[in-house]
């Protein structure tokens, strides 16, 4: 495996690593969102509890209070941890779309290199098919990157004028 193919394959399970560290985030951010709408239900049939007429209206009242107070601790508390978690939401999705930039540039060069090696074999295959008497031309089989066999027959020999 090339280097850019083994480059685009770690940024792959990269992003997706990213992508699943973005929904834990989300799934923590709506848990918290789900406990502060438990709170403030509990605060609303708290308020009602009090509030509602009944022969022990009144007896339950201090009781009441510390419950309310309570849970608006918890209330600010949750709405703290939903801000911060909300933070940490988007922070990982940018994480994760600079991870998409960086695949999405890996797998351009995997591409490109792809293009050249396509391209590299064309022009070896085409050079390899020429005249071996054409001026420049390498021995049949060489690569671009090589240089061409030494012939044991001189152009002198090849012309017909005797041996080298």
């Amino acid at each position: 495996m090339t280097d850019a193919r083994a480059r685009h394959a770690a940024l792959v399970r990269i992003r997706a690593l990213q992508e699943t560290k973005r929904k834990l985030e989300e799934w923590k951010l709506a848990d918290f969102t789900r406990r502060a709408r438990a709170v403030a239900d509990a605060e609303a049939r708290t308020i009602a509890a009090l509030n509602a007429d009944g022969p022990l209206k009144g007896l339950f009242v201090e009781s009441g209070a510390r419950r309310l107070e309570s849970l608006a601790r918890q209330r600010r508390s949750l709405e703290a941890a939903t801000e911060r978690q909300g933070e940490a939401v988007r922070a990982e999705a940018r994480r994760e779309k600079v991870a998409g930039i960086l695949e999405q540039e890996a797998a351009r060069r995997v591409e490109e290199e792809r293009r050249r090696r396509e391209d590299l074999a064309i022009l070896e295959s085409f050079l390899a098919g020429r005249d071996p008497e054409g001026a420049g031309t390498s021995a049949p089989g060489a690569s671009l990157g090589q240089a061409p066999a030494p012939s044991l027959v001189t152009d002198r020999a090849r012309r017909g004028g005797g041996t080298p």
